[in-house]
Parts: C-alpha cells; sequence; structure tokens
C-alpha cells in the first residue's frame, strides 16, 4: 500500500525500519492539547522478543525487583520514561531447549517450546508465541508481525508448523 503514491525501494524501507522500530511515540506526533487516549495515535499494545544466539550477560537485561517498583537494568534504561507500559517477563523455562549442545537446538526451540528433529532443525509443531500474539495484538497495528535477522537462516519465529519466518 502506497500512500503517497511514491514507490520505495525494498532496500529504503529496510533502512528506514532500522531506525524507526526503536522509537516511541514522540510528543510532537500528537496535536497539542488532546489526551493521548483520545487521539488516532493512541497507544497500541506490542510485544517483543530479542534472541541472542550466543547467550547475554543477565544482569544487563533482567531488572532488580519485581512488580512495578522494579529498577531498570543498564540495558532497559532507555525505556524508564514509558515504564507504565513496559513489562519484563523473567525467569522462563524452555525444558525442550535444554541439552548438552544448547547452541545447536535452542534456536528452534526459544519461542515454540517443541523439540527438534535434530541439531539445528525445525521444531515438528508448533506456532512460535510471537505469531500467536501477533494474531491478536497485530490486529490493531498496520503490520502483525516484524521479524529482524543479522544473519539469514535459522528462524525462531514459526507462522505455521514447521516453516520458519526470515
Amino acid at each position: 500500500m502506497f500512500l503517497t503514491k511514491k514507490h520505495l525501494s525494498r532496500r529504503t524501507v529496510l533502512k528506514g525500519a532500522g531506525a524507526s522500530i526503536a522509537l516511541p511515540l514522540l510528543d510532537a506526533m500528537i496535536p497539542a492539547g488532546t489526551a493521548l487516549a483520545s487521539t488516532a495515535a493512541a497507544v497500541k499494545p506490542r510485544l517483543g522478543f530479542v534472541y541472542f544466539p550466543h547467550g547475554a550477560v543477565e544482569k544487563y537485561w533482567t531488572p532488580e525487583g519485581t512488580g512495578r517498583d522494579f529498577k531498570f537494568s543498564p540495558i532497559l534504561k532507555p525505556l524508564e520514561s514509558m515504564r507504565e507500559y513496559v513489562t519484563v517477563v523473567t525467569n522462563l523455562r524452555n525444558k525442550p531447549g535444554e541439552s548438552s549442545d544448547p547452541h545447536g537446538i535452542i534456536e528452534a526451540t526459544w519461542l515454540t517450546c517443541q523439540a527438534p528433529n535434530g541439531p539445528r532443525e525445525t521444531p515438528d509443531a508448533g506456532v512460535s508465541i510471537d505469531q500467536i500474539a501477533a494474531r491478536h495484538i497485530g490486529q490493531h497495528t498496520p503490520l502483525n508481525s516484524i521479524e529482524l535477522c543479522g544473519e539469514p537462516g535459522g528462524a525462531v519465529s514459526y507462522k505455521v508448523p514447521g516453516v520458519g519466518l526470515p
């Protein structure tokens, strides 16, 4: 769909997407004197999953404390002004992802919790949780789901069982 009837190349869209994904709703985008909740720019639900194939240092990502009074970790600190809209989920366990070779199978099990056929294989069954959420909260956004990857292959998102999204 082209709103301005001006064609944008795929490369231009990808460059813009990289910059725009991290942007919060800015005050300048809301007409003066208008309550946020009554604008077309009302906050819509979003859900994000960040995957680190070689792990991450948890102390930099995991907030201190629980409930509404948690303290943002160093990496999450830029989200502090949006505290009322942020929920950080921690301490989840993924039994199918537990293995003596976690780097070989965790990718396929991360959002599906379904055991793969073997190392680096796709799960036999299961739609990933991000795609289940996209069916619901994605109804309120122009794109119901966006998958970004720094390297081709090794999908973590599955719209249908066994078929990974790029």
